[in-house]
């Protein structure tokens, strides 16, 4: 879960882990994203959007990504779907090798979504991440080799060469850049998954985490629960002991 405080799955990192990590960040990466001519991610500023920050091997980021889906829908919200690599967050930490394994299948499917974004903008970020997620969390399929990524982007109709961008490291400083965005908004000990408010300019929470999500009108009156406490200067935590499991509900129709 949360960082400092490792439950079950150990997704994240130590507080000296983040913060290490974090001041290693060139400043001027913070809003230097590779993107399509006359689109920026963090254009829009306005209440009725918001960043969603995601890695697409994370469960319990899986589970309120279909959750903010539902939201966006009802409430015409404009989801801006930005990355955050479990693999870059927990350099330097000696995690089982399962985790490292999972953390490097995310960071392979993160840099063909960074591509993605660049070449076709971010609705199709939205799409590539619901296929991903599909495949990974309700099929079992390793999202981090190059031909289940050129399935996947064959799925949503994308071009099935960008599958290369796996293997193409420079795609992290992208990746990095949104991670940046991410903590200066939502603090150091953080994970996925992670919103900010406002376009992305406004306040920033990790959460919420839930098993299974909500759905209808409950969904938006959790949103709507969520947003007064994300605003509310002073608040900082609300927070149980989790006991279940991920509960991902049916396989999405990708």
């Amino acid at each position: 879960m949360r960082v400092g405080r490792p439950q079950g799955h150990a997704w994240h990192c130590l507080d000296s882990a983040v913060i290490a990590w974090y001041n290693a960040v060139p400043r001027t990466s913070f809003n230097t994203l590779r993107c399509r001519e006359g689109e920026h991610p963090m254009a829009d500023t306005s209440k009725d959007a918001v960043a969603f920050y995601w890695d697409p091997v994370c469960p319990w980021c899986w589970i309120t990504s279909r959750w903010m889906e539902d939201v966006a829908t009802q409430k015409a919200i404009d989801v801006d779907w930005r990355f955050f690599s479990l693999r870059k967050i927990n350099e330097g930490r000696d995690l089982p090798e399962r985790f490292r394994i999972s953390h490097l299948m995310g960071l392979r499917a993160l840099r063909v979504a960074a591509a993605v974004r660049e070449q076709h903008g971010r609705e199709a970020v939205r799409q590539l991440y619901a296929v991903m997620g599909t495949r990974k969390h309700h099929d079992q399929a390793d999202i981090g080799t190059r031909e289940e990524l050129a399935s996947i982007l064959k799925t949503c109709g994308l071009p099935a060469a960008l599958a290369a961008a796996a293997d193409d490291a420079s795609w992290d400083n992208v990746i990095e850049a949104d991670m940046a965005n991410a903590v200066a908004k939502a603090g150091k000990d953080v994970g996925v998954p992670l919103i900010v408010l406002d376009g992305g300019e406004g306040a920033g929470f990790f959460g919420p985490v839930f098993s299974p999500a909500p759905t209808g009108k409950a969904a938006v009156d959790l949103w709507d629960a969520m947003v007064t406490a994300g605003r509310t200067e002073g608040f900082y935590e609300f927070k149980r002991t989790r006991t279940t499991g991920p509960l991902f509900g049916a396989r999405p129709a990708v």
